[in-house]
């Protein structure tokens, strides 16, 4: 399988409004590969467009067995076929978030980090909770940019998030820090009281 050319089809299918066959070559892609990551991302978005908050009740019934299914493979701790039963379950009813953060929890518990970024990637602007977790994989994966803009997606949605406004604080003294380790000492400042500056901290000194 080309899976490039899967991947630009799914893409270009999206863009035109095709989101059950976008659906359809991203779910392809993933039973071959089941970490890609813009695999994921796009079969996440392509399911939610598709449902557009349509989902009927007779497509949340077809989504019943492949959500017992991710329950039993859950209890006999075999995360790669309950990724594989939650995906179908989620493409069934694009609308139950939490059911595709859960998608997402057991790809990363397969082992599937990128892949499970994809997918919290996709539902950041639509659950919160999906928002701080792709912050977090993002900034165990070095992508701090990205982590920040996870995290004020969360702010946005509830700005008294207290985890996220902690995880973004953090996340940007850290980020400040170490661009200023790498400028070279130039400003007299030492890297605590740099730190406690870009927290936006007083200096314990000063009376």
């Amino acid at each position: 399988m080309n899976l490039k050319k899967h991947l630009d089809r799914a893409a270009q299918a999206l863009e035109r409004g095709q989101a059950d066959f976008a659906v359809e070559l991203c779910d392809q892609v993933m039973d071959f590969a089941p970490g890609e990551r813009l695999a994921a991302e796009l079969l996440a978005a392509a399911a939610i467009a598709n449902g557009d908050g349509k989902s009927s009740m007779l497509k949340k019934l077809g989504s019943g067995p492949s959500g017992l299914a991710a329950r039993f493979n859950k209890l006999t701790r075999n995360p790669d076929a309950e990724a594989r039963s939650l995906r179908r379950s989620f493409i069934k009813d694009p609308t139950n978030f939490p059911r595709g953060i859960a998608w997402g929890d057991a790809l990363e518990r397969a082992g599937y980090a990128g892949a499970a970024l994809g997918v919290f990637s996709a539902l950041a602007s639509y659950s919160p909770d999906a928002a701080k977790r792709a912050g977090s994989l993002a900034a165990a994966q070095g992508e701090v940019d990205a982590a920040l803009d996870y995290y004020q997606q969360a702010l946005d949605s509830n700005p008294r998030d207290t985890e996220a406004m902690r995880a973004r604080k953090n996340l940007a003294a850290e980020q400040a820090l170490r661009n200023a380790s790498n400028a070279g000492p130039s400003s007299g400042m030492d890297s605590d009281a740099f730190l406690r500056a870009s927290r936006g901290e007083a200096d314990p000194n000063d009376t």
